[in-house]
This record gives C-alpha cells, structure tokens and sequence, in this order.
C-alpha cells in the first residue's frame, strides 16, 4: 500500500535532477497560461509529478495553512516560477493534487480487490485504503489543529468526495446486485448512496472509543461489516 512519508525533506537528488530535466526538455513544447497546464499527464511528465509528489508530503506534514507555494517548489527543487508555470495557483495545485492522489487510490483498490471478492471484502478493501489515506495525511490532527483550509475543504467538497466514493463502490454493489446479494428492495443507487455517505465519514474521524483509528485494516472490517448488514440480503 501507498504510504506517505510524514516529513517534507527535499526529494533526493536524483529525482530533482529528472525533475529539472523534464522541466528543460518540455520548455520548449509546454502551453501555459494563467490556469496552469492541467492538461499534463503526471506520468509522463518529471517536473509535474515532482511537484504532486513534494505537495503532498508538505500537505501530510503541514496541513494545508502552512503550505505554500514556496514551500512545495524548495520540497521538489525547484523555483516558484515552475510551479506557478505549471499549476497557476495553490489552489489550482491542490486540486491537482488531490486528483493525483485519487488516481492512486483507485489504482490500489483496483489492485487489491480480485474479481470473485465478495461485497463485504470489497468494501473493506476500499474503507482500508481511504482510512490509511486519511493517517498518512494527518488529516484528523489538521482538523484538530484548527486548518481553516482544510476545513474548508471539507465543508466546500462533500457533494465532489461523495461522488468520487460512490464511483469507486458502484461497480462492487452493481455486481452484488445481479448477484440478487442486495437487500430486498433496495435499488443499486440506494446501496450506493447509503456506503458512500458512510465511507465518507473515515476521512474526518477524530476519534473513537471502540475503535482504533490507526488501524486501517481493522477500520475497514469494521465498517464493510455494518454497511453490509444495512444493504445485504439476510
């Protein structure tokens, strides 16, 4: 599984070094304007993943008040006038960000969830990675620490969050559907909505006294099992 490193050390040399080259070798071919280059796939592109990378790191250590465009561009290397080449805006950046981050998890999820695994097992997969996700970028101890931007952030994106996690359920509920697994009565859309709203709740936990929230696995189990006992065919 994906973990972030709860530290925001420069990134080491060698990635700065293909960092600086990608920048160099896309100087040339690179359409910018004042919204960014958003049409770049990361992937393809050092410079731009150099810097998805470096701001999550610095989001995971310091929330997002404390980070900074300066402070994001001296984590990958580079100048402020790269990253403002690239991404416009901090904001503009942290979407980018979450975005990239996104892709990983959906990737992970994809990896780990075989095609026989039951509703259960699946949903306990999903819940597991978004609770590791949420530790490996401190999110409760932001909150707690007052992070007005990423407070924020939750209180503008519950309809998008909602969304991106029903995207991510629908096809396991889809199948226990056709599989006649679902609750009597109950639609695909129901289900769906009804794990998303619950899963949704993982990310800002601040704590728990019959849970551990710094188990991710054993998070997961416990909430797949009670979203599916509120969904499942008895």
């Amino acid at each position: 599984m994906y973990q972030l490193l709860h530290s925001c050390a420069r990134l080491d040399p060698v990635r700065r070094r293909a960092a600086r080259a990608g920048d160099e070798e896309s100087e040339s071919s690179l359409s910018t304007n004042s919204a960014g280059s958003a049409g770049i796939d990361p992937a393809v592109n050092g410079t731009i993943q150099a810097i998805l990378e470096a701001g999550a790191l610095c989001l995971a250590r310091y929330g997002q008040d404390r980070t900074s465009i300066q402070v994001i561009a001296a984590a990958a290397g580079l100048n402020r006038t790269t990253v403002y080449r690239y991404f416009g805006d901090r904001n503009r950046l942290f979407k980018k960000i979450s975005e990239y981050e996104r892709v990983k998890r959906r990737a992970e999820i994809a990896e780990r969830v075989p095609d026989g695994a039951s509703l259960e097992d699946a949903l306990a997969t999903i819940a597991e990675v978004l609770a590791a996700n949420a530790l490996a970028f401190n999110i409760p101890q932001h909150l707690r620490r007052h992070d007005r931007g990423l407070a924020q952030y939750y209180g503008l994106s519950s309809h998008d969050r909602h969304e991106w996690i029903s995207d991510l359920i629908r096809p396991y509920i889809a199948r226990a559907r056709q599989a006649g697994e679902l609750a009597p009565g109950l639609t695909e859309d129901q289900a769906v909505e009804w794990a998303a709203l619950t899963l949704m709740v993982i990310d800002t936990l601040p704590g728990s006294a019959t849970l551990d929230i710094t188990d991710p696995r054993t998070l997961g189990r416990t909430f797949a099992g009670r979203i599916s006992r509120g969904i499942a065919a008895p």
